[in-house]
């Protein structure tokens, strides 16, 4: 099975929009034509400005797409990803590769898709009345131009995260996917530490009144000032940790790195915490812990 954990947001958006089309087609499996749905799903990424480029968009795809494949009952308690689309997976890793990129985007799955016949994204295309070279014409066009993707991974890398952190950005992630939102914003993070009640800074979030209804409907109306990016977030926990003597970044420095800013204070009282309480708070929890440590 492939491991997703060097795909950018937008290719992990990307899957996830084609793992939505195989349930609502009641489709066996997941096929290059469901990716190839889904990259014209995901705004934002370099793949879905290629495919508009051409004029490959979902409204065009959709009725092909649908009968593509024959509706199984029942779904499968699991859908995985056939042969063929593994294979394209493989590919798009190989095309990263060769393109020195540390890190597989939408624009290496579109390549994936063009460079075989195998799975029923050929046939789409064929369908669409469009030669796979063509795409990849347009994708190299799009990487002259020096487009990358948005991706934490090296975000992630250097922040030294602890474990749970590690968990928390992971689902915070996830959560920004679920959304289908361009990027993994303070927002997000905001919502899973509020939920992970393995984290003690799930019950300080608690006390000092941050609702996580109000977060969820501000995440679907997709607020401005919840989708302000982790990254920079994720490089000031670091310098928080190291000012405290900690060789590790924890869910305490994440949000101390929140409280700090301008942003993150304006975001927490919208959202009904109390920044002054969730300080003190955090203040409290941080001295207890260098006093268990000495």
């Amino acid at each position: 099975m492939t491991s997703y954990s060097r795909y950018s947001h937008h290719a992990r958006r990307a899957l996830y929009h084609a793992n939505q089309l195989v349930s609502r087609y009641r489709h066996a499996a997941v096929d290059t034509g469901h990716l190839l749905g889904g990259l014209m799903l995901t705004e934002g990424s370099i793949a879905y400005q290629v495919l508009q480029e051409l004029n490959l968009t979902f409204t065009r795809a959709e009725p092909h797409l649908r009968t593509l494949y024959t509706p199984v009952k029942p779904l499968p308690d699991e859908i995985s990803n056939n042969a063929a689309l593994e294979n394209t997976l493989a590919l798009a890793t190989d095309e990263a590769a060769w393109l020195g990129n540390h890190y597989i985007g939408t624009e290496h799955l579109l390549l994936g898709i063009s460079r075989t016949n195998a799975g029923n994204a050929d046939n789409l295309l064929k369908r669409l009345k469009i030669d796979p070279e063509q795409v990849r014409r347009h994708v190299r066009r799009a990487l002259n131009n020096g487009l990358t993707e948005y991706s934490l991974q090296a975000a992630r890398r250097e922040a030294r995260l602890s474990e749970l952190s590690r968990r928390v950005i992971n689902a915070a992630e996830q959560t920004s996917i679920t959304y289908d939102h361009p990027i993994v914003g303070l927002g997000h993070l905001l919502l899973v530490m509020l939920l992970e009640t393995r984290s003690p800074i799930s019950a300080l979030l608690h006390e000092s009144g941050l609702s996580e209804k109000r977060l969820r409907t501000g995440l679907k109306k997709r607020d401005a000032a919840l989708l302000i990016s982790v990254e920079e977030a994720l490089n000031h926990a670091l310098e928080k940790a190291e000012s405290l003597g900690s060789h590790y970044t924890g869910t305490e420095h994440l949000l101390l790195t929140i409280v700090a800013s301008d942003e993150g204070v304006k975001m927490l009282v919208k959202y009904g915490a109390q920044p002054d309480a969730v300080r003190q708070r955090l203040e409290a929890f941080l001295q207890e812990k260098r006093r268990k440590s000495e």
